[in-house]
């Protein structure tokens, strides 16, 4: 063979095993939460609520996290993590609530420019110490699945559930709380940095971390629910027409839960509509991919301390939120051991 051949054999096999390109959009001072992204490629995103942030939900213009969908509406919320875009341009918010406010899902239709929808969670939905921190937009039968993490504490009492929301009636329907399925187990510990996560309460007592149902997702055709714990363990799935069943009882709900693939520690998924399972891992400062074949990193870079939330872009590239959050001063033993920036990145093969 000649040099020539040789070598362009091996441009070629260094580009199929090249690491995908990771382009940062974004560098904030303060600590982004969850990213979504629209229909027409925006950016949109939430501040993360342990900073208490003057504006809970932003959009990135030429780099910059301005105001969404304006200045007063962004801050009369009370707490922000969950964010989805659909297909027709409005951009669902999930406001956790406070002592002052109740829980509530809202939509901002982005083409109007103009409220869509308000959607109040009854107090028989939640739990003293909800956490409602993220969802799945079900489009194709108009349901959200809310990840309701409970223990808003962090080391008060875990009673978490899947809160199903009907988007057209506002029906809710609280299922399978303190189920296994949405529990850490004992001898499962988040491990950041090489260290196990902890919370350190404001009397200076610290424990580890153990905290039920976070991650949800739903795949681009709308068929499967993606769920699991932060902590390391399962990635579970159940069909979303099941969980939109309004006659199905618990008992056909578990049935239906199926084991998906093993996960690291992980604070978001997303899915796309090839069956990957895009899995923040907070284990190795990475995104891991979980398919039919197993789960495996895809991008790992020492920039990615916490990388909280992912979605996939409609040309396919996924766009993540890295905010350190293990280095915030209730998850670092009562010290703040934050360097921003934090960071909002695009990833593509």
């Amino acid at each position: 063979m000649r040099p020539t051949s040789i070598l362009l054999t091996l441009l070629v096999a260094a580009n199929l095993t090249a690491a995908p390109n990771i382009e940062v959009l974004s560098e904030l001072t303060e600590r982004p939460g969850n990213p979504a992204v629209g229909p027409d490629g925006t950016v949109y995103f939430s501040m993360h609520p342990f900073d208490a942030p003057e504006y809970k939900v932003m959009k990135l213009e030429d780099g910059i996290g301005k105001p969404f969908p304006n200045r007063a509406l962004s801050n009369s919320l009370s707490a922000v993590i969950g964010i989805q875009a659909d297909a027709l341009g409005r951009v669902w918010i999930l406001d956790i609530g406070s002592a002052e406010q109740s829980a509530k899902l809202l939509a901002w239709d982005t083409v109007t420019d103009q409220l869509h929808k308000v959607i109040y969670l009854p107090q028989e939905a939640l739990v003293a110490n909800s956490f409602a921190q993220d969802f799945a937009l079900d489009e194709k039968r108009g349901q959200a699945y809310i990840a309701d993490m409970s223990r808003g504490g962090m080391i008060d009492a875990s009673e978490p559930a899947i809160i199903v929301v009907d988007l057209n009636t506002g029906q809710t329907r609280r299922l399978l709380e303190s189920h296994p399925f949405l529990q850490a187990q004992a001898d499962q510990f988040m491990v950041v940095e090489g260290k196990i996560a902890t919370f350190t309460d404001p009397d200076g007592h610290t424990q580890p971390l153990q905290l039920g149902l976070n991650p949800i997702a739903i795949d681009a055709q709308n068929e499967w629910v993606y769920f699991s714990t932060i902590h390391p363990g399962t990635l579970y799935r159940i069909p979303a027409k099941l969980l939109a069943d309004k006659q199905a009882n618990e008992a056909t709900l578990i049935a239906g839960i199926e084991h998906f693939a093993d996960k690291p520690t992980s604070d978001g998924i997303a899915a796309d509509g090839t069956g990957r399972i895009y899995i923040t891992n907070l284990d190795k400062n990475a995104i891991s991919i979980a398919d039919s074949s197993g789960t495996r990193i895809w991008v790992q870079d020492e920039r990615f301390i916490w990388p909280d939330g992912v979605d996939v872009a409609p040309d396919g590239s996924v766009v993540a939120t890295i905010n350190q959050l293990n280095r915030a001063a209730p998850f670092n033993g009562g010290k703040d051991g934050q360097t921003p920036p934090y960071l909002i990145v695009r990833i593509r093969e």
